[in-house]
Parts: structure tokens; C-alpha cells; sequence
């Protein structure tokens, strides 16, 4: 069964975790409200492993992982995404439903204002990964 989109969510904050628990620190902008959609990419470098005993076929093996991504919102006069936002770090929590999330530390490391004539003001963040990338179900 298709899982639906309505139960997503994003928070980006502060997070700390030690042997015993885990600790969350809120949201240190408003990124996540107003999110509408979320976006991610996870890849690997493809690094050339070819040689003279390849028999005329490249051979590949995966390097270094990582993972970008862009939040989509909407922007009213509540909305506090500032430019000074872009080169922030926190901890990104990115609910795929009601019971499952991704997360992992991020870089904001770019901001996309936009407006049209026949709609209202967006605003498109985007993210690099600094760390790890953890997929996990929600209590």
C-alpha cells in the first residue's frame, strides 16, 4: 500500500544524545513550518577501478557516500528564514510518515525565494549532510 505524503514533517534543531537518552533541543529557525515537501538525495562517488585486464569493460566500485537535499515552504509574515540562515548547522529530522524518519547534522547551504503572479511566496532551502544518515521507525 502507498504510504501517504499528509504525515511528513521536518524538524532542524539541536540534538544531543548520550549513552542513556536522547535530547532534543527545538528548532533554531522556522525551518519546518509551513513545510510543504521535502526532498533528499543519497549517493556514492563512482570511482574508476578499469585496467589493462578489464577485457574492454569499465569496472566501477563505489567511493564516499553523501546526501543533499531541499525544503520546500511557504512564506507569510511569521515565516523567520533570514539569509544569515544559509551556513547553519543542526541536527535535520526529516519524517518520511508517522513512523519513520531520517536524520542526521546538516549544512543550510542555500536559500531560493520565489513568487509568482498567480500564487503566493516559496521559499526552497537546500542541505548538505555532514554526518551519517539514519533511517529509523518512531516509538
Amino acid at each position: 500500500m502507498p504510504i501517504a505524503g499528509y504525515d511528513g514533517a521536518v524538524l532542524w534543531g539541536t540534538y544531543y544524545s548520550d549513552v542513556t537518552s536522547d535530547f532534543w533541543d527545538g528548532i533554531l529557525s522556522d525551518v519546518g513550518y509551513r513545510t510543504h515537501a521535502w526532498g533528499m538525495d543519497v549517493g556514492a562517488d563512482t570511482l574508476d577501478t578499469t585496467d589493462f585486464t578489464s577485457e574492454g569493460w569499465r569496472e566501477f566500485k563505489a567511493g564516499l557516500k553523501s546526501w543533499t537535499g531541499t525544503i520546500e515552504m511557504y512564506v507569510d509574515s511569521d515565516t523567520q528564514i533570514q539569509e544569515s540562515d544559509v551556513g547553519g548547522q543542526a541536527y535535520l529530522r526529516l519524517f518520511l510518515n508517522a513512523k519513520q524518519v531520517l536524520k542526521g547534522e546538516a549544512h543550510c547551504i542555500g536559500q531560493s525565494p520565489s513568487v509568482t503572479v498567480d500564487g503566493i511566496e516559496t521559499q526552497t532551502l537546500t542541505f548538505q549532510g555532514t554526518s551519517d544518515l539514519f533511517h529509523s521507525d518512531i516509538a
